[in-house]
């Protein structure tokens, strides 16, 4: 622009804008780094879960937190693996082998479980609600404290000697009343299908068998003190050697000491 003079002030023209020319510059990603850029964005976990799937094997695996709901795996191999919290709602792993695998806090709901093996295995706060585990093994398995099992199917399932409840104190039985403290960390297990499972010796303590099937269960030599039984079906069931004490009988009745093999109610 230049000042034109014979005018009060300056008059500015406007001169021809420089023309710039901005040349279009393509950029071409090759197909092997575009691909090596997407591989890079993905975690090692989800390489793992990925393999995983693929393989169905991951012994000794690190699947803490991982996402398999609805996952068709069945016969896994996970021994010894982590799956703490993971999220396996609704999966497939019927004949999986998870002994010595930790399955602590993790989603099982409506999972098929079928002659899964979990000796070894850590269930502690596992949620089973509704899973199919019948002809499981679940004998030795370490923890059970807190796990869920409400209306699982555990028909025919191998029990013996498994711990649904840690070591604690017995019930409190609060002076002048009939009402009792309930140490917590006992399994729950409303409605859950136990029918002809094998649950010698097994730790049943304190837990919660509200309106479970226990029809022709063997439960010689198993600790159900103060478990809850009522409404429990115990038809053909073997209680020899049951211990029973504090338990809540079928009918609400309170089991007093001495309670072996059969349920003596508590006197007043």
């Amino acid at each position: 622009m230049s000042p034109t003079a014979g005018t009060r002030g300056l008059v500015m023209t406007s001169a021809s804008p420089p023309r710039w020319r901005s040349p279009f510059v393509r950029l071409v990603i090759p197909a092997t780094l575009s691909v090596g850029l997407l591989t890079s964005c993905e975690s090692a976990q989800d390489k793992l879960v990925r393999g995983f799937m693929e393989t169905k094997a991951c012994n000794g695996c690190q699947l803490v937190g991982a996402r398999l709901e609805g996952a068709v795996l069945p016969g896994a191999q996970l021994r010894d693996a982590s799956l703490r919290e993971a999220q396996l709602a609704r999966a497939n792993l019927r004949g999986a082998d998870l002994r010595g695998a930790s399955l602590a806090a993790s989603d099982l709901r409506h999972s098929e479980l079928q002659g899964a093996l979990f000796e070894g295995a850590y269930l502690t706060g596992t949620q089973f609600q509704d899973a199919n585990l019948e002809g499981a093994d679940l004998q030795g398995a370490r923890s059970l404290e807190s796990a869920d099992f409400s209306g699982a199917n555990l028909r025919n399932a191998r029990l013996a000697g498994s711990r649904f409840f840690g070591p604690a104190g017995p019930y409190q039985r609060t002076e002048r009343s009939h009402f009792y403290s309930v140490p917590s960390g006992g399994a729950s297990l409303p409605r859950v299908d136990l029918r002809s499972a094998d649950l010698k010796d097994a730790v049943l303590a304190y837990c919660n068998l509200q309106g479970a099937q226990l029809q022709g269960a063997i439960l010689r030599d198993a600790s159900l003190e103060g478990a809850d039984l009522r409404g429990a079906n115990l038809l053909d069931a073997d209680l020899k050697g049951a211990q029973l004490e504090h338990a809540l009988w079928v009918d609400g009745t309170r089991c007093g000491p001495g309670s072996v093999g059969r349920c003596a109610p508590e006197k007043p």
